[in-house]
């Protein structure tokens, strides 16, 4: 893929402060003339197909600026993306050839989930660092390998986990509106889903919210509509949904087609605007909690919206931004790394050593990991506005 950004290309990189890019430093007579391989894992294609295509472009607009102002220390970089079709074993399959095939200094991805609890495992076992750009199940940051506690040292993400972001849209929302009960509608055949419906189930309690009913359903289920009736029915105040893909605007619209007129909150599902668009009026005020809003103005992501609008002739979604900021992450650690361009096993460590202290302005806001590899940032409440977009309700400082 080849995007000309031009001279918003050059000011990105001043915008975005450290994120890459750029020649100087002391390793810049051994970077230069290099190449630096990445590789990504995405859900092109699929049930992850709203979310994966949006990462990809969002990581090859960063590429594209990096390389564009001289790249890493005068390393470019070069990244492959692979499709896995939304598929937990092409997803592994993909990753290995990746890492020992091609031998990519890192990973991004994969989109799903249900997805991660192959690839990251395998690139732990690798000693590949892999950064995870969408997945917000349990157990993906630290403890990859779970039940195993053993913390997984190669595995990073930069995606809100829904251990966050659940619990701080229930509470945003208990505090602007005092709800009581709730049903929840969850998708009982993939992580993501699975894990969110725990989520809400171990959450509402705090607030005070009394779950009337937990109504599992599977995600390839052909007609949703018995599944809203029995929610709609209970009468709640909230209609909790977590699920993927195109389920959530179709659970609205069934809902309001049944006379529901109450609030909608779910998790990282909901912050696309695909998702939006799909739900269009029924959606209107659904909220979620989400690692990124388009409206922010600090320079770090109006720069980067502006940018993604010129290549690609429509507004970024939280998970493009989260795909750019994933190569931003790595360019500014390769920078800092001292690669040697020849042991990868040793440059793999070297990169995964200083990803731990990545320090970066980028559209999520100001950038680090915490001690478990995980987000470090503030969370943005947002709720769909009724025309395939959102508004900004509150934003969360990071504890």
């Amino acid at each position: 893929m080849r995007l000309v950004c031009g001279l918003v290309a050059a000011l990105m990189v001043a915008a975005c402060g450290s994120g890459g890019g750029g020649g100087g430093g002391n390793a810049s007579n051994a970077y230069a003339g290099k190449t630096i391989k990445l590789g990504a894992v995405l859900s092109i294609t699929g049930a992850g197909g709203v979310y994966g295509p949006q990462s990809r472009d969002g990581a090859m607009l960063a590429v594209t600026e990096i390389n564009a102002a001289g790249g890493i220390n005068g390393a470019k970089i070069n990244l492959t993306v692979q499709d896995d079709a939304s598929d937990k074993a092409q997803a592994s399959q993909k990753a290995q050839t990746l890492i020992q095939g091609d031998q990519v200094l890192a990973l991004l991805g994969p989109t799903l989930s249900n997805s991660a609890v192959g690839v990251h495992p395998l690139a732990e076992n690798l000693k590949t660092p892999i950064l995870a750009v969408s997945t917000t199940g349990i157990h993906i940051v630290p403890d990859c390998n779970y039940p195993t506690t053993t913390p997984c040292q190669y595995v990073f993400r930069d995606s809100l986990g829904e251990e966050t972001a659940i619990p701080d849209n229930i509470k945003s929302y208990v505090n602007d509106a005092h709800p009581k009960t709730g049903v929840l509608l969850v998708a009982n055949d993939d992580k993501f889903s699975s894990d969110g419906g725990t989520i809400v189930q171990s959450t509402v309690g705090r607030y005070n919210i009394t779950l009337l009913k937990t109504i599992p359903f599977s995600k390839g289920a052909a007609d949703l509509s018995p599944f809203v009736t029995e929610a709609v029915k209970a009468k709640p105040d909230v209609i909790f949904i977590t699920s993927l893909g195109g389920i959530p605007a179709k659970i609205m619209k069934a809902a309001r087609n049944q006379g529901f007129q109450g609030q909608f909150l779910g998790g990282n599902g909901f912050n696309t605007a695909t998702v939006s668009a799909d739900a269009a009026a029924a959606g209107k005020g659904a909220r979620s909690a989400s690692a990124w809003y388009i409206g922010n103005n600090f320079p770090s992501n109006a720069g980067f919206v502006s940018a993604y609008k010129k290549a690609y002739s429509k507004d970024p979604d939280q998970f493009a931004a989260q795909g750019y900021t994933g190569v931003k992450i790595l360019a500014d650690a390769a920078k800092r790394a001292n690669l040697t361009f020849t042991d990868i096993a040793g440059d793999r460590t070297k990169l995964r050593s200083t990803m731990e202290t990545v320090n970066i302005q980028s559209p999520l806001g100001p950038f680090q990991f915490n001690s478990s590899h995980d987000v470090k940032q503030t969370v943005w409440i947002i709720e769909m506005d009724g025309a395939g977009g959102f508004k900004l309700d509150h934003q969360v400082q990071p504890s």
